[in-house]
């Protein structure tokens, strides 16, 4: 009690409250003002370590000086008819009750009105796509697409296949964010300030140049630019043999990597590649190329496979020819025998690229898909989630990973791997389709909204925006607003309107339909599954899903999860909960747990849907 007293007496707890207020002001003062002026995170780092440091000494002081008339004098050099300490713990004490109000007031004014207010919804923090991507940070770069300069415009997949192989290759660069690919590449054939590019990318260098093919000679000029004054900090012109394509990009990005070591520190790339057969790279340039525009699948097969043929050795492609191959099959109408070529194909390309490079982010993402197509989700799931591990940055797994999360019926998970997707790369249109199948399970119109808007946007020519509040309405069983939605299609798309419009007037059992003319509308129209389940027919349902193949089987829970009152319904039918068994939702989730409509009821029994009353839309 007396050592506490004395404490007291010299103003030593009083001098420890009034630090940490004041430290506390100070740290929050400086992390306010820093970051205006630029600097450093070592900054404020440096300032909190100080404080800290100097608390200790602060106490030290209290307990051994004390203020009187004459100065601070060592406390037992005063007298004791001359000590203030008294007079000086109630200076103190006031201090600290201003401290404290300025500390409660800043607190207030940033929890309640400078913190941005809470949201129920994606639409007020979606990333606009004319905004910076990214905080602006100098160990950040974009590789903008390269020049074609050849003469011919149809070998654009050459200099944009050498374009993203760089950027691939830079990704690997430890500490260094680059620029996902779909966003750069919005700039091709765009003239501009590399200063104001740079801004939009939200990056603090660029590289550019060209790239001019002659037989099996290729030249490349590039160079490296500092956004912040459009300084080039690095140029050269290289001329080589095709043969030696992957030694040439990866001397490239050594050179970059140099010059951001100079003054960025960071590691420079990893070790160079083997030499390939310039026939074989120019086949797989030319199916990924139609690959990533989802166009010609079969095409694209035939050229992977050709690469495969002539470099067997090289593993991008054989990943590549599993992806075209599910791509090929998921999303084509095809036979059954068709499908299982497809699905050997996938199982080929998948297999021989783990064998040959194991740790290839690409690998991971084909094996992943190549047990989801097999229903295998949580094998599926763990091969995502490696590839994601291997390349945070490679969006291709992402979506993939999110989409399978909202196929199990994890729809907050897959909410939020889709919102990382599309804040990665906002013009990676797949991204923007992710967000709304989400939408669409959460119920969330204003996301409805503002995804139909992005969709249009990024996509005017394809239906990926215009059928969205159509599907949406029909989905949630909207009778009245899936009608308006259609007819603003109409002028449009008569035809297609045609076939929905006899596809809902038999969901919604009106009187009057041809039956006959059901069967062709159904069998042509898109998303037809979820007429079926409007109507609440199990049976044809079941039979669309399994004429439709693989790709159906997968989305089999997640538009009935989607589809109420109507879809939760049919959960509950005996012959649905078999199919879930069938396809294997229910294996996995006895393994990874059970999404929130679902529950275990023994060890062979479970139950799902929510009952109607809150299925009913607001």
């Amino acid at each position: 009690m007396n050592f506490l007293a004395e404490l007291r007496r010299r103003n030593v707890i009083r001098m420890a409250g009034l630090y940490l207020v004041g430290a506390w002001l100070i740290v929050q003062v400086a992390s306010t003002i820093f970051p205006a002026f630029e600097l450093p995170g070592w900054a404020l780092r440096g300032v909190i370590l100080v404080l800290a440091i100097g608390f200790i000494p602060a106490l030290v002081f209290s307990w051994v000086f004390e203020l009187t008339p004459q100065g601070i004098k060592r406390d037992a050099e005063v007298p004791t008819g001359q000590s203030i300490a008294p007079q000086t713990a109630r200076r103190m004490e006031r201090v600290f009750l201003m401290l404290a109000v300025l500390a409660l007031s800043y607190f207030a004014v940033d929890k309640f009105v400078l913190s941005p207010k809470p949201e129920t919804t994606f639409a007020a923090t979606a990333p606009t796509l004319d905004a910076t991507l990214v905080p602006t940070e100098a160990k950040s770069i974009a590789v903008l697409p390269f020049a074609n300069m050849s003469g011919k415009p149809d070998e654009d997949y050459f200099s944009d296949g050498m374009t993203e192989e760089l950027l691939n290759v830079l990704a690997k660069v430890p500490k260094l964010q680059v620029v996902a690919r779909t966003s750069v590449f919005q700039f091709k054939g765009k003239s501009g300030d590399v200063r104001e590019i740079g801004s939009k990318l939200g990056v603090g260098h660029i590289v550019e140049g060209s790239i001019r093919r002659e037989g099996e000679q290729v030249r490349i000029t590039a160079q490296l630019v500092r956004v912040s004054d459009g300084f080039h900090v690095w140029s050269e012109t290289y001329d080589r043999r095709l043969d030696s394509v992957f030694a040439l990009q990866d001397e490239i990005a050594t050179r970059i990597g140099e010059q951001l070591v100079a003054s960025l520190v960071v590691s420079p790339p990893g070790t160079a590649r083997s030499a390939i057969d310039p026939t074989a790279y120019d086949e797989f340039l030319k199916g990924r190329a139609l690959l990533r525009a989802r166009k010609d699948m079969p095409t694209a097969i035939t050229h992977f496979r050709a690469a495969t043929e002539k470099a067997p050795a090289l593993a991008a492609a054989w990943s590549s020819l599993s992806l075209a191959c599910e791509a090929w099959f998921a999303n084509s109408v095809l036979t059954s025998a068709e499908q299982q070529q497809g699905l050997a194909c996938e199982a080929e390309g998948a297999e021989r690229a783990a064998e040959l490079d194991p740790d290839s982010a690409a690998s991971e993402h084909a094996l992943a898909n190549m047990a989801r197509s097999r229903l295998r989700f949580a094998e599926a799931e763990r091969h995502y989630l490696r590839a994601i591990q291997l390349d945070p940055g490679y969006p291709d797994g992402l979506e993939d990973y999110a989409e399978l999360l909202a196929l199990v019926g994890r729809v907050e998970e897959s909410a939020h791997e889709s919102e990382k997707l599309v804040k990665l790369d906002p013009y990676f249109i797949i991204g923007w389709v992710r967000m709304r199948e989400v939408a669409m399970a959460r119920d969330r119109r204003a996301d409805i909204e503002m995804i139909t808007s992005k969709l249009r946007s990024l996509s005017p020519d394809t239906g990926f925006g215009k059928t969205l509040p159509y599907i949406y309405a029909l989905s949630q069983g909207r009778a009245d607003e899936a009608r308006t939605a259609l007819a603003k299609l109409r002028a449009a798309r008569p035809e297609w309107v045609k076939q929905h419009e006899i596809a809902l007037s038999w969901a919604l059992r009106k009187p009057g339909v041809d039956p006959t003319q059901v069967d062709a509308a159904l069998l042509g129209v898109s998303f037809g599954g979820y007429y079926q389940i409007l109507h609440g027919d199990v049976p044809r349902y079941d039979a669309y899903v399994e004429a439709t193949g693989v790709a159906a089987k997968q989305y089999y829970f997640s538009r009935l999860l989607i589809s109420r009152p109507a879809g939760h319904a049919m959960l509950r039918d005996p012959r649905v909960k078999e199919k879930l068994v069938e396809y294997g939702f229910v294996a996995y989730w006895r393994e990874k747990g059970w999404p929130a409509i679902c529950r275990p009821l023994s060890e062979t029994d479970f139950g799902c849907g929510l009952e109607p009353a809150a299925t009913r839309p607001p």
